[in-house]
This record gives structure tokens, C-alpha cells and sequence, in this order.
């Protein structure tokens, strides 16, 4: 949250100092943007850019607020985001920054110097500074926290010196906070006379005067209806559970899910209280866990619509070469089997089918799975549990499936009657066993502090596909000949 001594730049409207909306305001601010970054508009930006019209330019980005603003600048190419932002210049709303994909913020910022970088780094919360200079390589970070404000300076060093992804990191140290001894008249005489609070809060937080320990927390509005002689410790909200500053944000997440915080305490080693975490700054982590769930177990990242070329084809390319070696592995087992499949062909028709579906099934419990794990509801209590359910589930699917299949090979092909039964057989086998490798791969992954979501998925590829050919060609083997 922002604080009322910092003074804005006019020449673009910013909602920085206003994140929480009602809910009708975020709807006629949904709305406003839809017809504000239409086609049309976008074009009419570009048309401006090409033929060097600031004047055009400047004129209908003005009315822009600086979620719209980092929208717009992410939607054109290289060439034309980094003209824009040269003929904004100093003059942009560093409320602009923190919104932008951190692949096009590095972009952004690669067309500024460093005397721009800091003065838009002074004007932002610690958290929010802390998020853009967390980007920037170790030579530039240390250069452009050497020019901030003191204050600022002491922060952003102290949040950094926390893990990536930690509780530390995404505190915010812009929060109010008063001793428990105080009286409400005390408090109240505090808020009204000091002009260096948050823009915007709506919770106080209590600490012992001594230990500087979180104690409780106050709504404002129970603050104003208590009366004047009340102490702030008879009306607090003790029951509270402050967040180790190392906790991992996947974690924070998940405490913010199950007690339904609005705000929560982020305390020290020695359990001082040194920063907040906000409800806002949660959902952006949720949004971010769950776009690198989906990506990882496809190979790919969330920020590769801003990314070179080259870039995606690089991390790409190291998960499709782990992909090749699985492939192999599976093309290995069919070369074992090379002398029944040339003496019945039939078998090369019917053996992708078993595979196939093998591998969806495997997806299907993989992405279950993948997703409890982060949002904590697959656990250590439940793990057992959750492995004979999809025993279960694959065993049902796979007598299903085999009696489907069973009977249309039958049709098909009269003349193997045996192989129906075969190919039944394989089916009811490889749908339960990937079932089992969909929830015991990223367990064991889990396990061993690797990210299931994304190694999990080449795994399940050579089990499934290996396994579904070695059944199948095993069976014939052994029941034909």
C-alpha cells in the first residue's frame, strides 16, 4: 500500500494507491479496459508509433490507468514497446512496472537507464520493489539499490537476503502497528497525527512494547466503535497465526485459503513482527503457482507469448529431448517383439491403442494429483488413501474399456478371436497400472523435493507407453505362439 507523501506523476491516471475495489467498480474498470484496448485503439497506438506522431500518442495513452497501460505495452511487439516507453520516458507511472510480465518488465527496463530505474523503484512499496529488482542480473540490482531511498534501501536489502518464493519476499513493511498498553484514545490520537501511514488500511497490528512480538490485530471499524478509555488489548483479536518470514508462498497461500485471511502477520527468527502479507498479493501467487503447474507438465512456461524466439525454443527443446529418451526406451520394447509383429501384423494395428488410452488415463490422475499437492489437500494423512482410490478408479475404467474394446475386435477382426481377449487383457492391466503411476510418480517426486508438475510428465510417458507395448506384445507372445 501506498503512502500519501509520495506524489504522482500526471500524465497517466493511476489506480495504484486504490488495489481493493468494490465490486462494482471492478466491473466499470473490467469494462472500461475492454473497450479502452480494443483492436481499434491498439492500432490507432501503433499507426501513432510508426509515423512518429507523439503528439497522438500521448494523447490517448493519458487516459490510461496503469493496469491498462502495462496491458497495452505487453500486447505490442519488441519494437514498438520499446518506442513507447522512450517516448514516455521518466514520465511513467511507476505503478506501470510491477504490473507488466516479468519477461516484458526486463524489456522495459532494459530501455531505461539507471537514474530512470531508481527514481521508478523510489516511488514504489518495498514489496513491489523488491519484485522488480529481483529480475535484474547481480551487478544492476546492487547499483540501483546504492541510489535508493534509505529507508527504501534498508528494505529491499533485507527482503532480498530472504529465499525466492518466501514469505519475505512478498511482504509488504508498509503496514500500522501500535503496542498493546495503548489505550483506544491513544490509538486513535496516533492515526489522526501521523502523516506518514498506508493510503489505504483497514487492520491494526498489535505488538508487546519489549519483544516487539505480534500480540493481536484490530478492524478499524471495531477501533472506532470501542470506547476512548477501552485498552487495545481488551478489544484485540488475539487468536492470530503469524507467518514464519522463510515460509514458502505456496504455503502462505494455502494458510490464506484454510483461515480465509484478509491480511496476515509476517514475523522474524526471533518472532518480531517485520512486515504483512495482503489478500491481493496471495492471489497473484495462486495465479502464478497455477499457471507453472499447467505449463511445467507440458514442457512449457507461462511467459512464453513474451519470450525470443530462441528463448522458448531452448527451454523447450530440454524437455523435448527427456521426451525422446522416453520414446526410445518405448521403441526398444517394440524391437524386442519384432519377430511376432512380423509374423502377425495385426499386433502393430491394435498395440497403439492400448498405449494410448493408457496415457490418458495416466494425464487424467497425473493432473489430480499434480494439483493437490499444491493446494496441500493431498497430504501425508490422505496419501494412502488417495493411491487405493485411483487403484480403483483405474480398475473400473480399465474393465470398462476392456469390454469395449474386447467386443470390437471381435467385430472387426473375426478371424483373431483370440486377440480380442488379448487386447481386453492388456487394456485392464495398462489403465489400472497408469493409474497408479499417475499418483505414485508425483508422490515420489514430491518426496524427493522435486516439482511433479514438472518432471512428472516424461515419467508417465515412458511408463505408460513402455508399459502398454510390453504388456500387450508380452501377452501375445504368450498366449499365441
Amino acid at each position: 500500500m501506498k503512502k500519501t507523501s509520495k506524489k504522482k506523476t500526471p500524465l497517466l491516471k493511476s489506480r495504484y494507491f486504490s488495489k481493493r475495489k468494490s465490486k462494482q467498480e471492478r466491473k466499470l474498470s473490467a469494462q472500461n479496459r475492454y473497450l479502452g484496448l480494443g483492436p481499434k485503439f491498439v492500432k490507432s497506438i501503433v499507426i501513432g508509433l510508426n509515423e512518429n506522431d507523439d503528439a497522438h500518442v500521448k494523447k490517448n495513452i493519458a487516459g490510461l490507468d496503469e493496469y491498462d497501460l502495462a496491458k497495452l505495452i505487453e500486447v505490442l511487439d519488441v519494437g514498438h514497446r520499446r518506442k513507447l516507453v522512450n517516448l514516455i520516458g521518466d514520465r511513467i507511472d511507476p505503478a506501470v512496472i510491477p504490473e507488466l510480465n516479468e519477461v516484458v518488465q526486463e524489456q522495459v527496463l532494459g530501455s531505461l537507464d539507471e537514474q530512470q530505474i531508481v527514481n521508478i523503484v523510489n516511488e514504489l512499496d518495498s514489496d513491489d520493489a523488491v519484485e522488480v529488482l529481483e529480475n535484474l542480473d547481480d551487478n544492476e540490482q546492487k547499483q540501483i539499490i546504492q541510489h535508493l531511498n534509505p529507508e527504501l534501501q534498508y528494505q529491499v536489502q533485507s527482503s532480498l537476503n530472504y529465499p525466492e518464493e518466501s514469505a519475505g519476499r512478498i511482504m509488504s513493511r508498509d503496514f500500522v502497528k501500535m503496542p498493546d498498553s495503548w489505550t483506544v484514545k491513544e490509538a486513535k490520537k496516533f492515526l489522526l497525527n501521523n502523516d506518514d501511514l498506508p493510503d489505504e488500511f483497514y487492520t491494526i497490528f498489535l505488538v508487546d512494547e519489549k519483544t516487539l512480538r505480534p500480540t493481536g490485530e484490530i478492524t478499524l471499524d471495531k477501533l472506532l466503535r470501542a470506547k476512548k478509555d477501552e485498552p487495545l488489548s481488551a478489544i484485540m483479536d488475539g487468536e492470530i497465526v503469524p507467518i514464519g518470514v522463510e515460509t514458502d508462498q505456496e504455503e502462505v497461500a494455502h494458510m490464506f485459503r484454510e483461515y480465509g485471511w484478509m491480511s496476515a502477520m509476517v514475523v522474524d527468527a526471533k518472532g518480531r513482527l517485520i512486515g504483512v502479507i495482503n489478500v491481493d498479493d496471495v492471489l497473484e501467487i495462486i495465479h502464478q503457482e497455477a499457471n507453472e503447474d499447467i505449463m511445467g507438465i507440458a514442457g512449457a512456461e507461462s511467459n512464453d507469448v513474451y519470450r525470443s524466439v530462441f528463448d522458448i525454443f531452448k527451454s523447450r527443446s530440454i524437455w523435448l529431448i527427456t521426451n525422446l529418451f522416453a520414446t526410445i526406451a518405448a521403441a526398444s520394447v517394440v524391437g524386442g517383439f519384432q519377430e511376432i509383429i512380423a509374423q502377425l501384423s495385426v499386433l502393430a494395428v491394435l498395440m497403439p491403442i492400448v498405449a494410448s488410452m493408457g496415457g490418458t488415463t495416466g494425464q487424467q490422475t497425473l493432473a489430480v494429483v499434480v494439483r493437490s499437492l499444491a493446494t496441500k489437500e493431498l497430504n501425508s494423512r490422505n496419501a494412502l488413501r488417495m493411491v487405493g482410490k485411483e487403484f480403483m478408479v483405474g480398475l473400473c475404467n480399465g474393465t470398462l474399456f476392456a469390454l469395449m474394446i474386447g467386443v470390437a475386435v471381435y467385430i472387426w477382426m473375426p478371424d483373431y478371436s483370440k486377440m480380442s481377449y488379448i487386447i481386453a487383457l492388456a487394456m485392464l492391466c495398462n489403465l489400472t497400472v497408469a493409474s497408479l503411476a499417475g499418483i505414485l510418480i508425483p508422490l515420489t517426486l514430491n518426496k524427493l523435493k522435486v516439482d511433479p508438475a514438472i518432471s512428472s510428465g516424461v515419467f508417465l510417458i515412458a511408463c505408460t507407453d513402455s508399459g502398454g507395448y510390453f504388456i500387450f506384445l508380452g501377452l501375445a507372445k504368450l498366449l499365441l505362439f
